[in-house]
């Protein structure tokens, strides 16, 4: 479900999000990948894969703070 959010600390404080329990954290995820265009059914290996490319690049990086913001 969300292996790999404890590798985005950063990205979650600058997004003022902080999931706290199991509920919270599947809802960031699902949040994440639907804002990169990937699917709940997806590994989350995949998505991390796909994730670090957006962290990788500062404009999609702030895309996805940004929509985590509003989302």
């Amino acid at each position: 479900m969300s292996c790999y959010l404890r590798y985005m600390k950063d990205v979650l404080t600058e997004a003022d999000l902080h999931p706290e329990d199991k509920k919270d954290r599947k809802e960031v995820d699902l949040s994440i990948r639907k804002i990169i265009g990937m699917k709940a059914e997806d590994k989350c290996n995949l998505v991390w894969k796909e994730v670090k490319i957006w962290l990788q690049d500062e404009n999609k990086k702030k895309i996805l703070i940004e929509k985590l913001k509003t989302d």
